[in-house]
This record gives C-alpha cells, sequence and structure tokens, in this order.
C-alpha cells in the first residue's frame, strides 16, 4: 500500500510515518505538508517529502501526490489545535472538502480523516461523561469542548464543527463511490512520550492550569479518558487503513479512537467490529492507579 499523509511535518503524521513505515504492506509513504524539518526515515517503506499548500485547489504537487497513491491518511488543519479559531475552521473545511474531491475523482481506494474527540466535547458537562461506556457514535453530535486554563477560558466549537462537518463530507462522499471512508474520533496523543501523567485539565499542550477546584479535576479525568496511546495511535489508522468495509453499515464511518482507558465515556465496540482495532493500553495502568479514570 501506498499511502499519502497530510500535516506530514506535524506530531501525529511522523508518529505514523515512524510506525506505518516500520510495516511491510506500506511499501511508500509520502507527506505532505507546507514545510518540513527533518524526518527520520522509516525502518521498511520508502519516503517522501512534498511541500505543497492544501489550501490550493489548483496546486499540482498535491494533486499528483493524491492520484499516486493507494489511501489518504489526512491529518492537516490549518490550525491543529483545539484554540483554532472560526477562520481557522473554515480554512480547515476547505481543505477537506478539495482533498476529499482529487480522492474521490481519482479512485483512492481508502480515505482516513482525523477526526476529534472534540466533535461530542459538549458531553464533558453531562451525565454521559461519567458513565462508562455511554458514548457512542450513534449519540446526536455535541461539538466543542469548554474549559479553563489560567489565561481564562477555552471554547473547541470552531475546531469542532470542522471536524464534525469533515466526517460528514467523508461519509456523504463515500456514497458516490470512488473510494471508501473512515473518520477516526481520536483523543489526546501528545507530542514525544505521551504518558497520560503530563495530561492537563487545561486543555492543550499550550496552556496551563496550576489550580485544580472540583470542576478543573473533572475536566482532567475527561481529557485523561480521551487519552490515546503513541502504540495504540499507529494500531488504529493501520487497522483504518487495511479493513475491509464489506462488513461496514455503509462505505463511510465514524469510529471512536481512543486507549483503552478504565472508566472512560467512550465506546470502543464499533472500532473493534469494524476495524478489528483492540487498544492495548490504558490511562489508569499507565498511572499506576487503580482509580477509574472517569468516577
Amino acid at each position: 500500500m501506498r499511502i499519502a499523509i497530510t500535516g506530514g511535518n506535524g506530531n501525529l503524521a511522523r508518529k505514523l510515518i515512524a510506525g506505518l513505515g516500520a510495516e511491510p504492506w506500506c511499501s511508500a509513504l509520502v507527506a505532505l505538508d507546507r514545510r518540513f524539518d527533518p524526518i527520520e526515515p522509516p525502518a521498511h517503506s520508502d519516503l517522501a517529502c512534498v511541500e505543497a499548500d492544501l489550501r490550493q485547489p489548483d496546486d499540482s504537487r498535491w494533486l499528483d501526490t493524491v492520484a499516486s497513491v493507494d489511501a489518504v491518511v489526512h491529518l492537516a488543519a490549518q490550525n491543529p489545535y483545539p484554540e483554532a479559531d472560526w477562520t481557522d475552521s473554515a480554512a480547515s473545511l476547505d481543505m477537506t472538502a478539495l482533498l476529499l474531491r482529487a480522492a474521490g475523482r481519482a479512485g483512492a481506494g481508502r480515505f482516513v480523516f482525523a477526526s476529534s474527540n472534540h466533535v461530542m466535547g459538549g458531553y464533558k458537562d453531562t451525565e454521559i461523561a461519567t458513565t462508562p461506556g455511554s458514548l457512542t457514535e450513534a449519540l446526536p453530535p455535541l461539538p466543542g469542548t469548554r474549559w479553563r486554563n489560567d489565561a481564562g477560558s477555552n471554547d473547541s466549537t470552531p475546531y469542532a464543527v470542522a471536524k464534525l462537518m469533515g466526517e460528514r463530507l467523508c461519509c456523504s462522499l463515500a456514497e458516490r463511490g470512488g473510494l471508501t471512508a473512515v473518520a477516526l474520533r481520536i483523543g489526546w496523543c501528545q507530542p514525544g512520550d505521551n504518558h497520560p501523567s503530563t495530561i492537563s485539565a487545561s486543555g492543550t499542550p499550550n496552556s496551563r492550569l496550576d489550580t485544580l477546584d472540583d470542576a478543573a479535576r473533572h475536566d482532567l479525568a475527561w481529557f485523561r479518558g480521551m487519552w490515546l496511546s503513541n502504540r495504540d495511535l499507529v494500531a488504529v489508522f493501520a487497522a483504518a487503513l487495511r479493513a475491509d468495509a464489506a462488513g461496514w453499515p455503509a462505505p463511510g464511518i465514524v469510529v471512536n479512537a481512543v486507549s483503552n482507558n478504565a472508566g472512560m465515556a467512550w465506546n470502543l465496540k464499533n472500532a473493534a467490529d469494524w476495524l478489528g482495532f483492540v487498544p492495548g493500553d490504558d490511562a489508569a495502568e499507565r498511572l499506576n492507579d487503580a482509580t477509574p479514570i472517569l468516577p
């Protein structure tokens, strides 16, 4: 399989390049981004880095890449952090729409879209947040997580809306034929070692919250429940790329993608049934804490 990865200079892409690039079934990876820092070549696969701008519909550099691959992993966003504003949101959605159109026209076999848990972030402040396994993909979307940090408050609604609409585009275009699509609602996968102990109640790696009151402790539990380990990140994308769509309810599906975190609200039954993904890591075990992540 020859795979294009957008946002190829970013945190998630680098982890996937190393992980997928060590698999014998992955023959080549093409990373797409506006610029690149040096990337260590993967153990097995060929790697090409192509500088291109997904916001430009006539940029032949990314169009030619999409036309030459068997699958597309779409990670890119104008602002990849939940603090993105509405301008970022619109640009990110435009990028997804352009990429999906090109992939459909080229007959790409599989399109894997990096959606986000923030699509369901509004459930953080409901009873569902403290009911293990209750947060399924069938629930109505409730985009936007609200949380506090030392600089004030944050609301990820613009970021989450671009992800939600991207999911809808994936499923809609897959119905028209030319590709099958998986939208993965991925959780919190931090740069580097990505240990759950470095997840904070502040919501993103770019902010902090030093005082933990009851509300902040609730937020911390929610964010730890979103943890996706480095190993499980690679595993769920590999599963999404290779799963047989014949057993899916539709050519385009939406799937929760987090680690097997004890007590979390996220339900992983569809990930197991449709993709064969069973995560191997648990934030509570990594924290050496027998108490469930969510009370």
